[in-house]
């Protein structure tokens, strides 16, 4: 069994995974950021809970898990700011851990325990709060030098005449950001996709326009790595079914035409358990 821990920027989730990818013994609590060490004391005792001793323990985090200089950064999670994570939890826990970002760990889980058994060159869109991606090429992890590799959220699109980075185009804040400035009231992305799914024609248009740079996105990974396989994840994946209307024409329009012609997109059947598994995935790739 390997235990998996889902670090987010409000909620702590865990579970021990077996090799089928079976989850037990789940534990899911708000994340403690009442100071910069709260949420390492928090992590320590979630682990130490477990009466069972897994056979190591996977962490995926909300941002860089720089395993060069071994530390972690998490802008969302007070204190995080190139902590040494890991070497805490060595002190204080008797089995191995392993730290991963929530985007390679998201892919890896995909490939163990999801819809991409066996493939070798598969990409995972996280399309939440904020947007990443890991990438697995030929069956290795794309790192970079300093392991922000797949920080696509940073890209730079050009969407009706204005040029932004993808994450403030299609993020779940994003869109809700754009809904109020044009409602002048807030809605939650889910109000918003079912008023978009009720005919809503200038929330659609949000939809449209966030879809339109997943497309651009999506083609740039057709284009430069050849994936069998994009999964799309992340809390905005639940509206996909509006997004994919504009992101795939898109994606079609621009990227290499064979590979385009090849690639499957689909949506994580992971769901809710997906960090979980990610995280079980890298501990047991120890």
């Amino acid at each position: 069994m390997f235990l998996g821990i889902d670090v987010g920027g409000t909620k702590l989730a865990a579970g021990l995974v077996s090799d089928n990818g079976t989850i037990s013994e789940r534990r899911r609590e708000l994340i403690d950021q009442s100071d910069d060490q709260s949420a390492v004391r928090q992590i320590t005792a979630l682990i130490q809970s477990y009466s069972k001793v897994p056979e190591a323990v996977g962490i995926c985090i909300p941002g860089i898990a720089d395993h060069k200089g071994k530390t972690v950064w998490a802008p969302n999670i007070k204190g995080w700011n190139h902590i040494r994570l890991l070497e805490h939890l060595s002190e204080h826990v008797s089995c191995p851990v392993v730290v991963e970002s929530d985007r390679n760990a998201a892919v890896l889980g995909e490939v163990l325990y999801g819809c991409c058994r066996g493939k070798r060159d598969v990409i995972f869109l996280v399309l939440g709060t904020g947007i990443g991606a890991g990438v697995l090429s030929s069956g290795q992890l794309i790192r970079g030098s300093n392991d922000i590799g797949g920080a696509v959220g940073w890209i730079p699109i050009c969407s009706r005449g204005q040029r932004r980075h993808f994450e403030d185009i299609a993020a779940g804040p994003a869109i809700e950001h754009a809904a109020l400035e044009l409602f002048r009231q807030h809605a939650t992305l889910p109000e918003l996709a079912s008023l978009a799914r009720h005919g809503n024609r200038a929330v659609l248009e949000l939809f449209e326009i966030a879809g339109e740079a997943i497309g651009l996105v999506l083609s740039m990974f057709v284009s430069i790595f050849n994936p069998e396989l994009i999964v799309v994840g992340g809390g905005v994946s639940a509206c996909w079914d509006l997004l994919s209307l504009s992101a795939l024409p898109e994606m079609r329009l621009w990227a290499q035409p064979i590979g385009a012609s090849q690639v499957e997109v689909v949506v994580t059947q992971l769901g809710e358990d997906a960090g979980i598994l990610g995280a079980a995935a890298v501990a047991k790739g120890l």
